[in-house]
C-alpha cells in the first residue's frame, strides 16, 4: 500500500510533467513547424531514444501509479528540459494545486 507522503509525490510529479508538456504545446501552436516540439505521449515515448511506452508516460502523467526515476529522467529529457527545469517547477506545486489534481483529474477517472 502507497503512504500519503508518497501519494503526493506522485500527484506533485504528475503535475509538472503536466506543466512541462503544456509548455510544449504552447510552444508548438506558436512555433513554424521548422522544429519538432515533443507536445504528446506519443512523441515522448519516441523520442526518449529507450523502450519507453506510451502506457508508461501515461502512467507518469496519471497520478495514479508509481513512477522510476529512470523512467521521469527520460520523460524529461525527452520533452526537451533538464532535471534542473523538472525540479524548478517541482518546488512550485502548492497544497492547492495538489488539491486541485485530486478533485479534477483523480477522482473524476474514478
Amino acid at each position: 500500500m502507497i503512504k500519503e507522503s508518497e501519494k503526493i509525490i506522485i500527484i506533485k510529479t504528475a503535475i509538472t510533467l503536466r506543466k512541462m508538456l503544456s509548455n510544449n504545446k504552447s510552444s508548438s501552436a506558436k512555433s513554424d513547424g521548422s522544429v519538432d516540439i515533443v507536445n504528446s505521449y506519443d512523441k515522448i515515448a519516441a523520442n526518449s531514444n529507450s523502450e519507453l511506452t506510451k502506457a508508461t508516460v501515461n502512467g507518469a502523467f496519471s497520478g495514479k501509479k508509481r513512477s522510476t526515476m529512470a523512467t521521469i529522467v527520460l520523460i524529461v529529457e525527452s520533452m526537451g528540459y533538464t532535471m534542473i527545469d523538472f525540479g524548478e517547477q517541482y518546488c512550485k506545486i502548492t497544497d492547492e494545486h495538489i488539491l486541485d489534481f485530486k478533485k479534477n483529474i483523480l477522482y473524476k477517472g474514478s
